[in-house]
Order: structure tokens, then C-alpha cells, then sequence
């Protein structure tokens, strides 16, 4: 159902916009009695799915075309929605009459929503009418699927493993779960092994389950395994039954019969009465009880409350694919398996493939690189082993070329049916987002601000209470990130995730799943686009990664395509609009002409390339517009202050003008949804400007000529969390806001004894001083100042004297020094105990702070902790002496200037001091120039006589 469930959310944001549109669109006009009726509609099928979720009842192919049918109508109902609403906007901004066509668009409108209204109410009670089904099916058979469950013992597993699994990397996971389970602690304690599906969990814990320390540890071991379809019955019993069998083993006595007549007893009493035996089974005895692939709670609780706490060292073990399940039940923090590296992906490929025998010298290079491919994944691994195995050497070439796929089809598709667990056990709201993963390729580290947008933009993200949509977002994220369907690549200095991917085999899952739903297609344009019919169920979004439009016809896709993604830049794609008139999403990686932009009526996203001039013509055509990205110049109108729905504008160098003057105080519009604005070249910090952006979190500007008290309206902004200030000095007061995390300074000036202002901010975590951001030699912090502070880089400032100690940056993390006079870095940071990184960058005096940075790492060891990674970076240095100037011009009017000498090699530029009125001004500085490591023009400016100097 996720397709049909993020076409109806995505429906209601449109019905949302359509109902209270934009103030430059007050003229879009609805019948908002229908509006509100299908918006009604679609919020009871929402409703519905999110209360039952895989519990709607009938059978697969009757679920499957139900899905069919809700996502087509309510795609229908949103293509023929903002169809009207283009063919309004372009009939208010054209001198052409175009009556006949807003007639026809209006009865059309008319039509399409009531039909979407009856379809959607007929599917509502045939939902209803599914479900009342459904119970009556399940209080008919319960009793009778009650007694053929209490007789099967697939659930339970035996005491000793079928078959035998190798494991590699585990060693460490084996000994620390072992001394986890025999600890003196005599309390009852929960030990949880946590990890994406395939990744090791069950082997782990059958090694352990099986060594003969463990079996004599315990009077009691009982092994079940849980999966998505338990009751409490079935758990109850096949813990009994495994507790019973294991006591005839050790007594050796009794006959079958009795035997029998003990299981019939089990089976025929009810959960409290099973509970009850089972309690008074474990009752003063040490017990091992593990409880395999669980997924939620519920099955921990049915179970918990019959499992005696006997002050004796009992101990309960856990596998599961869920951290935050981990973390609820556990009684220390989960074990947390990780994918194996590439060494290790070898060892177990390779003794997969040969047991006990040493691989051929020949095939080892092949081999690696297959197990490379498998990225770590011990199930994979296996799976491929055993391909390998059985394979002619001269086929491991063709295995080596898609080693997915060779995974996907081997046993009946095994390795898939395991991981497809994860995502069938999704909430309905989490699928949509886990599928549009297929939209990137495999081995793309993904950014989660890019992907959140995405996900935004696209309509799957429903609002709730006073949550942005980005935080919901972040909440989507970070639970696929704790189910293991998602992995961090890199975090922010924040401790934010920064970007993500999924493992190949999830993609492969992702883009399979996709496929069965017509959620999206990815591939090659001139592969399979032209293929695709023109039907109801086509794909309304494309990624593509190459290929070219040649040949392919211009005419609009049916139905239209809403979202189009491309991850190549090399390939010539020929866009137009004519082809996607009612594309919503466009992320590029080519230059978009703004003519094409001007047509893109209904886009909520537009990421490309390039500049982009954007005219009040163009601008007030896009009704949905949310977010705006490219990477060079973003040229935008006044018109943009009065653009509500804006969410993120970003650009290399952003031209925005002051907005225009109100007419009525009343009326002016807030862009209270906009949470980047990033860079504004010469921003006024007026009031009335940040006022009207009173909820942005990522702020970057470039301050010019402004008042002398403008900063401290920053201190407005409330919410905002990253901020990048380029300035000139500015005098006067600065403010910063305290929910500041992330403050990035350039040029400011700010003298060293005034950093209080910035070292009192209680949140601040990343701190950059680049190119005389701070001015002085000399700095002394402020004890109780920076409590937070992680990061710290300081670059191109003038600092010669620090003298601080580990109560000044209790947090500091990572310390970056570059192109100072510093002499020395502070022998207290030793103490700083999560100091972990020291880098030195081109200082002048690299030698003597590389020197105190080593002899901070090794008073460090002195103590007892760890030692600290010092980082050198010097490649290579050009000194350049300048001596005098000898018989300088005058100015004009007869004054004698202000001579310096100024001078640049490539980006780098190095000036000497200022001598004030001197025509034979003497220098003597010593300038560096850093990394010269190729040819460059060196320029000199300032002197237009004579200039003596060495070098």
C-alpha cells in the first residue's frame, strides 16, 4: 500500500494549497465544498491505513488491485487539480483570451473531482467491508490455528543448530556476550544483538547458545524464535516444550507415552495458565532464554511478566533487526553488529568457497573483488559462496560483473525474502520514504538535507502538530537508520546525520519493490523509457543515471510525469516542458534554462546547475514552490518576500533585494516555512528583514556596508542553528541567538577580549574563525565560556598568545590551526579529555605547534587515556622578504599616501605592514606563501616606483 498511501498524502498537500493558496493566487478558484469533501476522503483512507496497516484483510491479488485503484484515483484527482490550476495562472497572465479553454479546464475539474470523490467513497467501504470480514475470519479459526500452532514446532528451534555456520569477525562480539551472560551480577538481566537482516545475528547467538560453558553455565536453556507472526501461546508453549525436552535429557527417564500425555496438558490450557507453568518451570532455577528475530515489543511483554527474576544470574538474549527495540528492553547498551570489512569479507567468501583449503594464487584477486562486492554483508557472502562453489573458475567472471543479481537469484530468492522482512514490517508512513531510495544508485552517498527536501516535496510527509515537515522528516530517517534499512556514511561536527545509503542488496529490494507498484522507474532513457505503455499505473516519477532523449517523442507522458531526477552529466538530455507540464520535482545535474523553469507551473523542487536570473514574470507562475538550489549565481525579484510556501532557497551567490514596503503593517507576509537561505550577498540585517524570516536555520550572508548596530538583529532568529557570516567590521553591538550550533565567521574583526559574546552561547557545538574573523595577539577565555564547543578552527587570524586550559573547552573534540603566528598550542589540553584530533596547518611557526601538539598526545598517554591524532599539513613554502621602497609616487593632490605592498600567487594574497606617509618606506616583512606546488604569476601591487626586495 505505500504507493496508494503517498499518493493520498501527497493529494491533501495539494487540496492544503488549493484551499488556502498564495497571496499572489487568490485568484485560483474551487468549489471548496468538493475540495473539502475529497479532502475528507482522503484523509479517512489515510487514517485507515495508518490504525490497520497490513491488517486490511482479503487476499493478495484483491489487496493489490485495491492499492491499484486508490492510487489511481487520487493521482487522477491531483493531475487534473493542478491541470486547473495551471490553466488558471497562465489564463490571469495572458492578454490572449482564453475563456473556451478555462470553460472546457472547469468541466473537466468538475467531472474528474466528483468521479474521485464516488471512487474513493466506493473503495471506503469496500475497506470497511474487507475488514468486518477479515475479524469474522479470525474469530472463526482461532481456536482451530490455535491448535495447529500449539502442535508445530517450526517456531521453536532445536538446541543444536541444523547444519554448520561459519563466522567470521565475530570473535570479539562472541567473547563480550559471553562474559555478559556469566557475569556476577545475580539480577535477571536482558542482553540484546542488534543488526540489519543478513548481517549475523542468529549465527552470533547460536555459537553462543551451543559452547560448552554456556550449556554448563545455565540448569535451564530454551531457544525461540519469534518473527513477525507469533501469539502468546505459541511463545509460551515452545518455551515449555524446549524446557521439557531438555529435562528428559539430563533425567533419562520416563516413557513416550507420558511423555505425550505432558505435551497434551500444554496444549490444551490458556495463555495465563502456560504462563503460570512456565513460571513455576524457571522458578529458582538459572535460566537461558533466547528469543530470536524479534520485532516488536508486544512479544517481550507477553513473556516478560511470566519470566521470574531469581537473583541468580538468569539471563535473557535477544536478536532483532530494531535498535530502538534494543534499547527498550535491554539491560545494557545493544550489541551492535556492523557490516564486515574487506578482509574480513574475504576470509569468510573464501572459506565459504574452499572450507579448510587455501584459495588458488590465481583466483584470489577475482575472489576479492567479488566479497568487496558483497559490501560486508555476511549473508551475501554466503549466498555467493555457495555459488562460487559449485561454479566453473572460468564463470567467476561473470558472477564478479553483478554480484547482486547473483545473490537475488539464488535459492528461490532466499537472500531477498530475508531482507524483504525489513520492509514488509514498515509502518505504512515509512515505506514511501524507504522506496524512494531506488531513485539514487547503488554506491550514491546521499545527502539527508537533499533527501528530506525530496521526500518533502514529493508529498509523503504528513503534517503533524507543531513539527516542520523537515523535523518529521528527520524522525522518518532516523527510524529506518534504527530498523538497520538505512546506514550513516558521515555526520555533521553537530552529531546530525550528513549522509546516508543503503546496502546494494537493499537497493536492488528498493528498486523491486518500486517496480511491483509503478512508484518509480530508474534506469537509462534510451533503455526502457520508450518502452514504458501509457497507462493509468505508469510511473509518474523517472530517475535516470545517462542516456539521451534522441528520438524520443516530445509529446506529454499519460500520466503526466510529476518528478524527474537525473544523476548524469555527461549525457545530453534535451528537457522540455512539453514533455512534463506538470512536474512537481526536478533535480538535475545539468544547466535548466529559466524558460523551461517559466513553464514548470506546478514545481515544488528545483535543483540544477548553473545561474539563474529569475524574473517576477517567472516567479509568479510558481504557485507550489518550495525549494530552490543551484551552485552558482541565484538572481531572484522583490516578489520573493511575498512567496509563503518558499522552504529552502540556496546558491553560490544569492542577489535578493529588500522587500518592498507594505502598503498596510497588517499585510505583510512572513515566510514563516523558510528554514535556508544561503549565501545572500550584501544582506540587510535590518529588523524588518529578519522579521519576515522568523523560523530559518540555516542562515549564510555576506555582510557589505551596513549600520553599526545591525548585527545584533541576528539575535532575533530564534531558531536558527547554522549561521555564515561574511562582514567587514561593523562596530556596535553583535548578537547572537542562543539556539545557535554551528557559527562560521569571516572578516568580522572581532577583538579576542570580546568573544564572550560568542562563548556564551549555550548550544554552540562548531566554531570557525577564518581570515581575521578575530583580531589581537593575545587570548585569554573565559572560564564557564564554549561548555559545548567540539570543534574549533582558527585560520588566517592574529593570534600569537593562547592561554587556556580544560575549563575552557571542556568539549573540545577536534582543535584546527592554520596560518597563524601561534607559537605554541596550551599544555592544559591535555586534560581535555575528548579531545581526540589535533590539526596544523601552515602556520608560521608549524614546527614549534606541531611540537606542543605531540607533547600534548604524550602527556596525554602519561595520564592514562588515550593518546591524540596530530595532523601536519605543510607541502611546501615560499618566503618572500620585501624590504624598502625607494622614491614612491605621491598622490595627486600633492598628499603622500599610505604605502603596502600587496601580493598574490594564484588564490593565496599576502600583504605587508602600512608605512603612513613615507615615500622610501621600509618593511622588512617576511612573507609566506603556502603549498606552492605549481607554477604561478606572482603579482605585486602597491609601489609605483621602485621595490627592493628578496626572496
Amino acid at each position: 500500500m505505500a504507493a496508494a498511501y503517498a499518493a493520498l498524502v501527497s493529494l491533501t498537500h495539494t487540496l492544503d494549497q488549493i484551499l488556502n493558496p498564495p497571496p499572489h493566487h487568490q485568484f485560483i478558484n474551487f468549489d471548496r465544498d468538493r475540495i473539502n469533501c475529497l479532502r475528507e476522503k482522503a484523509d479517512f483512507l489515510i487514517d485507515y491505513f495508518l490504525e490497520n496497516n497490513s491488517n486490511t484483510g482479503g487476499d493478495h491479488k484483491e489487496i493489490e488491485d485495491l492499492e491499484t485503484r486508490i492510487r489511481v484515483a487520487a493521482e487522477g484527482a491531483e493531475y487534473i487539480l493542478e491541470d486547473n490550476v495551471m490553466n488558471q495562472i497562465l489564463a490571469a497572465g495572458s492578454e490572449v483570451d482564453r475563456s473556451v479553454e478555462t470553460s472546457t479546464s472547469n468541466n473537466l475539474l468538475s467531472e474528474g473531482v466528483q468521479t474521485a470523490i464516488q471512487e474513493l467513497h466506493s473503495i471506503e467501504e469496500e475497506l470497511v467491508r474487507m475488514k468486518k470480514d477479515h475479524v469474522q475470519h479470525k474469530n472463526s479459526t482461532s481456536t482451530q490455528a490455535s491448535s495447529s500452532s500449539s502442535s508445530s514446532s517450526s517456531s521453536s528451534r532445536p538446541l543444536l543448530p541444523i547444519g554448520e555456520n561459519t563466522m567470521v569477525g565475530f570473535d570479539g562480539h562472541v567473547n563480550e556476550i559471553m562474559g555478559a551472560l556469566s557475569t556476577d551480577e545475580s539480577n535477571l538481566r536482558i542482553i540484546s544483538i542488534v543488526g540489519m537482516g543478513g548481517i549475523g545475528k542468529t549465527t552470533l547467538a547460536t555459537h553462543v547458545y551451543n559452547k560448552p560453558f554456556i550449556v554448563q553455565h545455565f540448569h535451564v536453556c530454551a531457544w525461540f524464535t519469534v518473527s513477525q507472526e507469533y501469539t502468546e501461546k505459541e511463545i509460551l508453549l515452545g518455551l515449555l516444550r524446549q524446557i521439557n525436552n531438555t529435562n528428559r535429557d539430563e533425567q533419562k527417564t520416563g516413557d513416550d507415552d507420558d511423555d505425550d500425555d505432558d505435551d497434551d496438558d500444554d496444549n490444551d490450557g490458556d495463555d495465563d495458565q502456560l504462563g503460570n507453568k512456565l513460571h513455576k518451570t524457571l522458578f529458582g532455577r538459572k535460566y537461558l532464554i533466547v528469543m530470536d528475530d524479534m520485532w516488536d515489543i508486544k512479544a517481550w511483554e507477553m513473556i516478560n511478566r511470566f519470566l521470574p527474576d531469581n537473583n541468580n544470574g538468569s539471563r535473557i538474549l535477544v536478536t532483532t533487526r530494531l535498535l530502538r527495540l534494543a534499547m527498550d528492553i535491554g539491560s545494557c547498551s545493544p550489541y551492535q553488529l556492523n557490516l564486515l570489512d574487506e578482509e574480513q569479507s574475504w576470509d569468510l567468501l573464501s572459506q565459504k568457497i574452499y572450507a579448510e583449503k587455501r584459495c588458488p594464487v590465481e583466483l584470489e584477486e577475482i575472489g576479492r573483488s567479488i566479497a568487496k562486492k558483497c559490501r560486508g554483508l555476511p549473508l551475501a557472502l554466503a549466498v555467493i559462496g555457495g555459488v562460487l562453489a559449485k561454479s566453473k573458475t572460468e564463470n567467476w567472471k561473470y558472477v564478479e560483473e553483478d554480484v547482486t543479481s547473483a545473490v537475488r537469484n539464488q535459492g528461490d530468492e532466499f537472500c531477498m525474502k530475508i531482507l524483504s522482512l525489513s520492509y514488509n514490517h514498515l509502518p505504512i508512513y515509512l515505506k514511501p520514504c524507504f522506496l524512494y531510495f531506488a531513485a539514487f544508485p547503488e554506491d550514491f552517498d546521499i545527502q539527508v538535507s537533499r533527501l528530506i527536501r525530496l521526500w518533502v516535496a514529493e508529498g509523503f510527509i504528513r503534517k503533524c502538530g507543531h513539527k516542520s515537515l523537515e523535523e518529521i522528516g528527520e524522525e522518518y530517517l532516523k527510524n529506518l537508520i534504527e530498523r538497520n534499512l538505512t546506514l550513516v556514511d558521515k555526520l555533521e561536527l553537530t552529531g546530525e546525520v550528513k549522509t546516508c545509503h543503503i546496502h546494494d542488496l537493499l537497493s536492488d529490494l528498493c528498486r523491486i519493490e518500486a517496480q511491483k507498484v509503478n512508484f518509480i522507474f530508474t534506469g537509462k532513457l534510451y533503455n526502457h523509457l520508450y518502452m514504458l505503455p501509457n497507462t493509468k499505473t505508469r510511473p509518474t516519477r523517472l530517475s535516470i543515471n545517462g542516456g539521451k532523449w534522441k528520438g524520443m517523442k516530445r509529446t506529454p507522458y499519460r500520466p503526466p510525469t510529476r518528478s524527474f531526477l537525473s544523476f548524469s552529466s555527461r549525457d545530453s538530455t534535451d528537457y522540455t516542458a512539453r514533455r512534463f507540464p506538470l512536474l512537481r520535482v526536478l533535480d538535475v545535474v545539468e544547466k535548466y534554462p529559466k524558460d523551461e523553469i517559466l513553464q514548470l507551473i506546478n514545481s515544488r523542487y528545483v535543483s540544477c546547475t548553473g545561474s539563474i536570473s529569475m524574473s517576477s514574470s517567472i516567479l509568479s507562475r510558481l504557485w507550489s514552490l518550495q525549494t530552490l538550489v543551484v551552485d552558482k549565481e541565484l538572481i531572484l525579484p522583490s516578489e520573493i518576500w511575498q512567496v509563503p510556501q518558499l522552504r529552502h532557497v540556496e546558491g553560490n551567490s544569492i542577489i535578493l533585494p529588500d522587500p518592498p514596503p507594505p502598503d498596510d503593517v497588517h499585510k505583510i507576509i512572513l515566510l514563516e516555512n523558510l528554514q535556508t537561505l544561503s549565501t545572500v550577498e550584501d544582506f540587510k540585517c535590518t529588523e524588518a528583514v529578519i522579521k519576515r524570516i522568523p523560523n530559518v536555520k540555516t542562515l549564510g550572508i555576506v555582510c557589505g556596508t551596513i549600520g553599526s548596530n545591525c548585527l545584533r538583529n541576528i539575535g532575533l532568529l530564534h531558531k536558527l542553528e547554522v549561521l555564515t557570516l561574511l562582514c567587514c567590521p561593523c562596530g556596535g553591538e553583535t548578537v547572537f541567538p542562543n539556539s545557535l550550533k554551528d557559527l562560521r565567521l569571516h572578516g568580522c574583526k572581532i577583538p579576542w577580549e570580546e568573544m564572550s559574546v560568542i562563548g556564551s552561547l549555550p548550544n554552540l557545538q562548531v566554531l570557525v574563525l577564518f581570515k581575521n574573523a578575530a583580531i589581537g595577539q593575545k587570548w585569554i577565555p573565559i572560564e564557564g565560556e564554549f561548555a559545548r564547543l567540539k570543534y574549533l578552527w582558527i585560520h588566517q587570524c592574529e593570534l600569537e598568545i593562547w592561554e587556556a586550559d580544560n575549563t575552557h573547552f571542556p568539549c573540545l573534540e577536534i582543535l584546527r590551526l592554520g596560518h597563524l603566528n601561534l607559537k605554541e598550542i596550551p599544555s592544559e589540553f591535555a586534560e581535555i579529555l575528548p579531545l581526540q584530533k589535533i590539526r596544523v596547518d601552515y602556520n608560521r611557526n608549524n614546527d614549534l605547534i606541531l611540537a606542543s601538539a605531540n607533547e600534548i598526545s604524550e602527556q596525554r598517554e602519561n595520564l592514562g587515556y588515550d593518546g591524540i591524532q596530530v595532523l601536519n599539513r605543510t607541502f611546501g613554502v615560499l618566503r618572500i622578504l620585501v624590504k624598502r621602497g625607494i622614491n614612491l609616487a605621491v598622490g595627486g593632490d600633492g598628499r603622500i599616501g599610505d604605502p603596502y605592498v600587496v601580493i598574490t600567487i594564484g588564490n593565496q594574497r599576502v600583504e605587508t605592514h602600512v608605512v603612513a606617509n613615507n615615500v622610501n618606506p621600509e618593511w622588512d616583512d617576511d612573507l609566506t606563501i603556502w603549498n606552492p606546488n605549481q607554477s604561478h604569476l606572482i603579482s605585486l601591487y602597491g609601489c609605483r616606483q621602485c621595490l627592493t626586495g628578496t626572496s
